[in-house]
């Protein structure tokens, strides 16, 4: 199962290329990389990480976000 830390590791280059290093969603990645590197036993597999999105709700919306 492939990890956060390596999904981050192989889109920042990509992302820097294109957007360049000064973009601040490529700043924002690359800490949360360096924190992820930080406390390795915190790096979650791409499927847990997305888990935690399917389990948002809104309070506005009844329970469930408006997109």
């Amino acid at each position: 199962m492939i990890t956060e830390i390596e999904l981050l590791k192989d889109d920042i280059p990509r992302l820097e290329k294109k957007f360049g290093r000064s973009n601040l969603f490529v700043q924002v990645l690359k800490a949360q990389l360096r924190s992820l590197q930080a406390k390795p036993e915190r790096g979650l597999t791409m499927e847990q990480s997305l888990d935690g999105f399917d389990n948002l709700k809104g309070p506005q919306t009844g329970g469930k976000l408006k997109h």
